[in-house]
Formats: structure tokens, C-alpha cells, sequence
């Protein structure tokens, strides 16, 4: 007596493959927690003023975007950008904001053409530097710096989290 072997189709495979690619996944998620996003070449800085050593990228970008214009505990955030050229800002747009530094610019534009637009976009300085001074100065300020860049009294670095 011979038996009829089972002989699944290339789609059930391709199921049976996606739900344990899907469990593997949420698995190594959950045993890792929030990942901290890899700034290899800027740092992120605060006045001493902000609470916490992290941020979500999500807040920190609806902050350098003015879609939020307060801290988690209620002060007022003041982001500095860099200059549109500058290396450290274009890294910090492609990671934390997610668009090219270009994008950013026609964001702005768009806001401040819009008939509702009472936003101002974030100050802009020219080098680390300044961005150090500015931020130091400022309660609630947010900026990002080269990787090295040394920090002044009044300032602290923040890490990233997704």
C-alpha cells in the first residue's frame, strides 16, 4: 500500500516563511527595547536647563521642525540649526529628520508661504562654535555639533533613542 505524500505549494512555503521571519523579528524587538540611533558624526547638545539624557528622534525632529515647541515637561525647546552646507547638518537631517537638507528648506518655504504660518523656523549658526555658545546661553536649547566638538559648562550631550 503506497501513501499520498503532502507536498505543500510555493505559496503556503512563502507563508510559513513570512510568519517566522515576522515572529523572529517582534522577538529580538521586544529582548532589545528602544535602539539608539547611530550619530557617527554629530552629537546632539542641550542647555543644562533640559531634563533627561535621551530623547526619541520622533520628539527631537517634531522640535527642529516646530511641530512641537515645548519640552516634555512643559518649558519651551529653542532649536539652532547649522549652516545649509555644513557636513554636520546634512548628516543630522538624513538621521533625525529624515530628509535632505534641501527637503528641510522646502518645508520651510512651504510653512512660511502658508496664509496661517505664525511659526519662525529655528535659528541657524554658522559653526560649532556658535551652536555651543547659543545653546549654552539659552534655557530649553537644542542643537547637534561635530563628534569631538568640546562642551562647555551649561551644556550636556543627549543620546538618541528610535
Amino acid at each position: 500500500m503506497s501513501t499520498a505524500r503532502f507536498t505543500p505549494t510555493p505559496l503556503a512555503k512563502a507563508r510559513r516563511h513570512s510568519a517566522a521571519v515576522l515572529v523572529v523579528g517582534a522577538l529580538l524587538l521586544a529582548l532589545t527595547g528602544p535602539r539608539v540611533v547611530a550619530a557617527e558624526s554629530f552629537v546632539v547638545i542641550v542647555n543644562s536647563s533640559v531634563p533627561g539624557a535621551s530623547v526619541h528622534r520622533a520628539d527631537l525632529a517634531a522640535v527642529f521642525m516646530k511641530k512641537a515647541v515645548r519640552w516634555g515637561d512643559g518649558s519651551p525647546a529653542s532649536p539652532v540649526d547649522q549652516s545649509g552646507t555644513s557636513p554636520v547638518r546634512r548628516a543630522f537631517s538624513d538621521a533625525v529628520l529624515q530628509m535632505p537638507v534641501t527637503g528641510v528648506l522646502q518645508y520651510w518655504q512651504r510653512q512660511l508661504l502658508s496664509p496661517s504660518a505664525q511659526l519662525r523656523i529655528p535659528i541657524v549658526k554658522g559653526s560649532d562654535a556658535e551652536v555651543l555658545a547659543y545653546v549654552a546661553k539659552t534655557g530649553g536649547a537644542v542643537g547637534y555639533v561635530t563628534v569631538g566638538a568640546t562642551l562647555p559648562p551649561g551644556l550636556k550631550a543627549i543620546a538618541i533613542v528610535d
